[in-house]
């Protein structure tokens, strides 16, 4: 199998349609479906409301250097502290709503790269139905329903927007890389793939990747390293397979890993029966083996399962989504078509049904930390 060519380092752009003309020729139909989705969304949002983590952030952050460079479960969270400083300042805590606002507004985001990609990769209804699933990505739940989770989610739509864009623009990139490694520690799985997709491609914009690299060298000597474990090597095969089969079974809305096992295998004989794969998908595959080795690293001990939870799955499997959409779309009429439409009736269906699932899960841990006092509610000690 090969990666399809791509124009190597020119410093000119390497497609004929710049970004700005893709986004300029969406149309209305992904409108439509962003809409749609999103009233789906703010329907199972209604009854949210501050939770957990978000306490602390809430009571116990400001913007001093500690309160915005001190690491949080060994993240650094700068922007997501930021965030809630900023909000709380503006708009108060009497409702949850602008806090659920960012974080559905970046969730479009990483549904919108994903729309970008597979329409430059594929086609338009290919697109429009990839989008469709991301955006409705229950195995990614309790991610989009809990506001805390802007951390992740704009980390991922920064990190996935750096991938995409570096070898046309590596100075975006770098600044997209730095707004994802201030966020959250995902960041670094997307800088892996950033600089996978240059070193073939553009190799002499490399450098570049210094410019998120070298402050955050910095917090980590300074902040992060007291609060990081040693590495953990134990197990951590089976915590990257575990992480991935089920980022793949979650793009077609299961939990099963046996799903994501088949669905893996699919892959691989797909697209190593087509001897091809676009750069820009493949540096994202790389990402999610990246994100789950770094995770690896840290909470391999924990056991495989832990790699399955909910907010992981949505870092990696818009990338299988990207990954089976622009493979599907090679399969020749009528047998691709076909296989695509029973493939989105499956992933819509079973990821609204998880969507349901995280927002029950969701409310059961809030209704069991109303006893709990705020200051509680936000310790590592939360028994909830």
């Amino acid at each position: 199998m090969s990666v399809a060519e791509e124009p190597r380092d020119s410093g000119a752009p390497a497609h004929s349609s710049s970004t700005r003309g893709a986004l300029a020729g969406i149309g209305r139909p992904p409108v439509l479906v962003v809409v749609g989705a999103l009233v789906i969304l703010v329907w199972l949002g209604r009854e949210m409301t501050f939770y957990h983590d978000e306490y602390a952030f809430l009571l116990l952050r400001d913007i001093s250097w500690d309160g915005l460079l001190q690491p949080h479960n060994e993240h650094l969270s700068a922007t997501l502290v930021l965030l809630y400083r900023v909000l709380v300042g503006t708009v108060g805590t009497v409702s949850y709503w602008p806090y659920l606002a960012v974080t559905f507004a970046l969730h479009v985001v990483v549904a919108g790269i994903v729309y970008v990609v597979v329409r430059r990769e594929a086609s338009g209804m290919w697109a429009l139905g990839a989008m469709a699933v991301v955006l409705l990505l229950g195995s990614g739940g309790d991610d989009i329903l809990w506001a805390f989770q802007s951390g992740t989610i704009g980390a991922t739509a920064a990190g996935m927007a750096a991938v995409v864009v570096a070898p046309r623009r590596p100075a975006v990139a770098a600044v997209l890389l730095t707004l994802s490694l201030a966020t959250s520690g995902a960041g670094l799985a997307f800088l892996a793939g950033t600089g996978f997709h240059l070193l073939p491609i553009r190799p002499r914009a490399l450098p570049w990747l210094l410019v998120p690299v070298v402050p955050y060298l910095l917090w980590l000597i300074v902040f992060g390293v007291w609060g990081i474990a040693p590495p953990q090597f134990a197990g951590l095969p089976e915590y990257v397979l575990s992480g991935l089969t089920a980022s793949a079974a979650g793009a077609i809305g299961s939990t099963s890993l046996v799903v994501g096992q088949v669905v893996l295998l699919a892959l691989a004989f797909g697209y190593g029966r087509a001897r091809s794969i676009p750069p820009v998908v493949l540096a994202l595959l790389v990402s999610g083996v990246a994100f789950f080795t770094i995770a690896g690293l840290a909470r391999a001990h924990l056991g495989p399962e832990q790699a399955t939870a909910s907010r992981y799955v949505y870092i990696v499997a818009p990338a299988f989504v990207i990954a089976g959409a622009v493979l599907l779309a090679r399969i020749r009429k009528p047998l691709g078509p076909v296989a695509g439409v029973a493939v989105l009736a499956l992933a819509l269906v079973g990821n609204m049904l998880l969507l349901v699932e995280a927002h029950d899960r969701l409310l059961s841990k809030i209704e069991c930390e109303r006893p709990v006092t705020p200051i509680e509610r936000g310790s590592a000690g939360n028994p909830c």
